[in-house]
């Protein structure tokens, strides 16, 4: 069945080209996104180079006329909707979803879009602070008005790039069904943070962690990256494209790794001693073109410093003036 709708899919919506027609996708940027990611999970299941070109042919093409550089997705493509920077987590989580599975196929910048996404969007979107919430008068014992608060604590939404709070419908979702998709998503991610194959192991997202295999300490929280191996086999660190080579100090080898394909490869690791890869988190600048208004953003690595907000309440970030 998934191969008959796969086909389906080639012959009737998608193009090489990877372009996005609105009357065959549809508006509704979720359905969009997670038929990409499944076809990019066939596609990796079967072997499929074929229809792996495709969706990364879609990702690079088509699929930017509902996301921006930072992974927020709009929840609606319709020119005529009226909440422009209403996004969805969901569409956040299958961009994220595909990505991993593109780097896995050797196209390795999309794990540096991966990281940025889920420092800079995803995980910076979850519903942590609940104090704006207020208890609602429920003289019947409703359930669904019982401890709302707590209860939300931990959710994913529809959040514009800057906040909980899309400036131009004031209002503010978590959708259970989104909670279950973006937590999908972060399985996912979990699950190829590190990997360790027959080729050895592959340090692919800079977050800490700790498997039976090595274990990573992540520069965002730590003075330096640090990998220390627990097990004997060839070690593949990936190194962001903002690192300059002149600024990266490598300590704990006794011979300079080898850099392929934005990785350092370091043939024979020493086992159950650290090593330390330090460069500077460098700030940079970009900006977020969306429908209505361009969006100023500081960088410190793949993480927002700052931001502006344009006066929004219940933000993520440090307002950028």
């Amino acid at each position: 069945l998934a191969i008959a709708l796969k086909e389906k899919l080639l012959r009737q919506v998608y193009n090489r080209a990877g372009d996005y027609d609105r009357d065959k996708f549809g508006t509704h940027a979720h359905s969009v996104t997670c038929v990409m990611s499944s076809l990019a999970q066939l596609a990796d299941l079967t072997s499929d180079a074929i229809l792996m070109a495709y969706v990364k042919a879609f990702y690079d093409h088509g699929l930017w006329e509902m996301r921006d550089a930072l992974g927020w997705s709009v929840e609606n493509t319709s020119p005529e909707s009226t909440n422009p920077d209403e996004g969805e987590m969901n569409n956040t989580g299958d961009i994220v979803e595909t990505a991993l599975i593109l780097g896995r196929w050797g196209h390795t910048h999309y794990f540096h879009d991966a990281e940025r996404i889920l420092r800079s969007h995803l995980l910076p979107s979850q519903l942590r602070d609940v104090s704006f919430v207020e208890e609602q008068d429920n003289p019947d014992g409703a359930d669904g008005l019982h401890n709302v608060a707590e209860r939300m604590r931990g959710s994913f939404g529809f959040p514009a790039p800057f906040g909980h709070q899309p400036l131009e419908n004031k209002r503010i979702r978590f959708n259970t069904d989104v909670v279950g998709g973006t937590v999908g998503s972060l399985c996912e991610v979990l699950r190829e943070m590190t990997r360790f194959d027959q080729s050895g192991h592959w340090v692919n997202l800079l977050f800490d962690c700790d498997t039976p295999h090595l274990q990573v300490q992540s520069p965002y929280t730590h003075p330096a990256l640090c990998v220390r191996v627990k097990r004997p086999a060839p070690l593949f660190v990936r190194i962001p494209p903002w690192v300059e080579r002149q600024t990266l100090t490598i300590e704990g080898l006794a011979t300079e790794p080898h850099f392929s394909n934005d990785y350092a490869f370091i043939a024979v690791p020493p086992v159950n001693r650290p090593i330390t890869f330090t460069f500077p988190l460098s700030e940079q600048e970009l900006t977020l073109n969306h429908r209505t208004r361009d969006i100023r953003v500081r960088l410190r690595g793949d993480a927002v410093s700052a931001m502006q907000n344009f006066g929004a309440d219940l933000t993520f970030f440090a307002p950028l003036d």
